[in-house]
């Protein structure tokens, strides 16, 4: 019995296949040093792609058909995948937005909110095959909107009336004073038409309504003022009777300045003194 199995195996000895031989495949990544494997024929690519893949760390791309079997010696290219992302930032400028107003003082300009630059971040993915640039797309915008600056303006001139309950109207400090008024005639300067002094105050400015005589150690000469019921002021003159908290108004005629009389009013000051 055992002479007949063995001359059946000797029969098909000649039949099966001779065993297969490996193949040598080398393996390049972008442009760096070739690796060369062995491995058996019919080996598909996706098994060495993915098997490198883990073993680099790396995101790789193989321009062929990933599931075509390997069934001769040759030369298999991958090249790596790296994104990135790259942030632009582009400055913003705020605007200004301006408010005219007749509550102060014309030249004026007071600022209510301080202006302050934006930014605009966008956020730009970049794909790189093989270390070469392949793509690049915007992925995300985001900014800090800018924070504009307000301004008030003034329009405010001499004797002009303002609000003063208006919250554009600014001032250091209110105090109570003594009120008087006058005029350039001679009855209250002892100038008259022709004199190279008339109508010329102590400042060295000509007389108009809005001009008022302070005493200069309580309101220096320049200061901008705010009378009430007379209306936006300058302090450029002095009067020998102004002494302390008193004030005399200017007018152009006698006929008001009498009307006018003398009274206790709020002033306003809008200059630091």
């Amino acid at each position: 019995m055992l002479s007949i199995v063995l001359v059946i195996c000797l029969m098909l000895a000649p039949l099966m296949p001779p065993p297969m031989q490996d193949i040598y495949v080398t393996i390049r990544v972008d442009n760096n040093t070739a690796l060369t494997r062995s491995i058996r024929p019919g080996t598909p690519v996706g098994s060495l792609f993915y098997n490198l893949q883990d073993a680099i760390g790396l995101t790789l791309v193989y321009r062929g058909d990933i599931n075509r079997r390997i069934r001769y010696s040759q030369t298999l290219q991958f090249y790596t995948r790296i994104t990135r992302q790259a942030n632009e930032i582009v400055a913003i400028s705020y605007e200004i937005d301006e408010t005219f107003t007749p509550y102060i003082w014309r030249g004026d300009t007071i600022v209510q909110q301080q202006g302050q630059n934006g930014e605009l971040v966008i956020a730009t993915e970049i794909t790189y095959i093989g270390g070469e640039e392949y793509s690049r797309e915007v992925v995300k915008k985001y900014s800090c909107p800018p924070v504009n600056k307000i301004a008030l303006i003034g329009t405010g001139r001499l004797g002009a009336l303002a609000d003063v309950t208006s919250p554009d109207f600014r001032y250091v400090r209110r105090v109570r004073m003594e009120a008087t008024a006058y005029t350039a005639g001679f009855s209250c300067t002892g100038k008259r038409p022709g004199d190279p002094w008339y109508r010329i105050t102590a400042s060295g400015r000509e007389v108009e309504h809005g001009i008022v005589a302070v005493d200069r150690r309580l309101i220096p000469l320049g200061t901008r003022l705010y009378v009430e019921g007379y209306g936006f002021a300058l302090a450029a003159d002095v009067v020998g009777a102004i002494r302390g908290y008193k004030i005399d108004l200017f007018m152009e005629n006698l006929s008001d300045a009498l009307r006018f009389g003398r009274r206790h009013l709020y002033v306003w000051i809008l200059d630091e003194i």
